[in-house]
């Protein structure tokens, strides 16, 4: 313990510090470190969440320079270049539902989704990806590139029906 007396006239004051021993040290250091990594797992998911609810994707397709430029948007102020490609490393725009399948939710179960996306030379972009309430909007957005992109690029459509099992019956 350390400490330190000042007086003046009417005033005495006292300061006092308690000591650390290695156990003291050592919990400090451990609760540093664990807050730190527990920290930044909170704000690795924060930021995950943040760019998923309030990001767009952006797609700005350039018939001058025939490229394509993805771009992501925060509140319609900040704006990142994702991406940047040209005509020709698209293979095509296709409409599909390949995703759909299994989804555990209750029990197992059927998940249709629907996805539109840029097919490149080397990997894909997704444009979106909808479950099947919101297939009319997804439906209407890929008529709409197709009629205004069609010249530019070969559209696909790879929608399969998925047979959706009865559900089982028990008797006895």
């Amino acid at each position: 313990m350390n400490y330190k007396i000042d007086s003046n006239s009417s005033v005495i004051q006292l300061n006092v510090e308690a000591t650390f021993t290695l156990i003291d040290f050592t919990a400090l250091i451990v609760c540093f470190i664990l807050g730190f990594i527990f920290a930044v797992f909170f704000w690795i998911f924060f930021i995950a969440v943040f760019i998923k609810v309030f990001a767009s994707h952006e797609f700005i397709f350039n018939t001058d320079s025939y490229s394509v430029t993805q771009n992501i948007r925060w509140f319609s102020y900040l704006k990142i270049k994702r991406r940047e490609f040209s005509f020709g490393e698209v293979k095509c725009i296709r409409f599909s539902n390949e995703e759909s399948g299994n989804a555990l939710q209750e029990t197992m179960k059927i998940k249709e989704w629907f996805t539109i996306d840029i097919i490149l030379k080397s990997n894909f972009s997704r444009i979106v990806k909808v479950p099947e309430d919101e297939l009319p909007d997804a439906d209407e957005l890929y008529l709409v590139l197709k009629e205004r992109m069609g010249e530019f690029f070969k559209f696909e459509t790879d929608i399969v029906y998925i047979d959706k099992p009865e559900p089982e019956s028990f008797s006895d």
